[in-house]
């Protein structure tokens, strides 16, 4: 009777542990699935916005922004050869006109090089914004499949800094409700490590958080 009474504690605590796993995973869907959605509101965007490379579509839509003036100034994070992006060439690349290329020399487009993933985009634009003064609110633009995993991590990173999502690609043909079981993975992974120091998140430290 006793080594019953003990297996079925064990029991009893496995299911507790399985249930509150279970419970966490729920809630963590449901952000995952809300943060999948794009900005729908009809005031202004915060006037910075920034870009997470990966995706070409992800730089034309915020220069598309810059262009309209729905932002004021675009800081775009991982300008490198794995993003299939080179600085000297960034003007060349998206065809930018004279008045254009000039943002990149005036400031109003900063091109950072040294993130290679969601976690080192999120650490270079938390340093970009550690030098910027009366920033309350940045305009985040990345595709939509990326947008849960890479909102998480930047605003673990910045708050109470708030993130408005816009998304680079069309959404007529996306399903939030048909589970990308891999990017959900990656998204908890991010949500459970971005809440440690920024130090202790794995990758590169960018340039631009040295000695800040």
């Amino acid at each position: 009777m006793q080594l019953i009474s003990v297996i079925l504690g064990w029991v009893l605590r496995l299911l507790t542990l399985v249930g509150v796993v279970a419970v966490i995973l729920f809630f963590l869907l449901l952000d995952f699935m809300s943060r999948s959605d794009p900005y729908e509101g009809s005031g202004q965007l915060p006037r910075s916005a920034v870009v997470f490379t990966g995706d070409f579509d992800r730089i034309r839509k915020g220069i598309e922004l810059l262009s309209s003036g729905s932002v004021d100034q675009l800081f775009i994070t991982g300008v490198n050869g794995d993003a299939g992006l080179n600085v000297a060439r960034f003007s060349r690349q998206f065809e930018l006109s004279p008045d254009q290329a000039e943002w990149v020399a005036n400031g109003r487009i900063i091109l950072a090089p040294d993130a290679h993933s969601t976690l080192e985009n999120a650490r270079e634009t938390i340093c970009w914004l550690d030098h910027q003064a009366n920033i309350k609110a940045v305009t985040l633009v990345t595709s939509r499949r990326h947008m849960a995993r890479a909102s998480v991590a930047l605003q673990h990173g910045i708050s109470p800094i708030s993130v408005v999502r816009v998304v680079s690609d069309s959404t007529d043909e996306y399903d939030k409700l048909q589970l990308d079981l891999v990017e959900y993975g990656k998204f908890v992974a991010t949500w459970f490590i971005t809440l440690l120091p920024g130090d202790l998140w794995p990758g590169n430290e960018p340039a631009l958080c040295w000695g800040s």
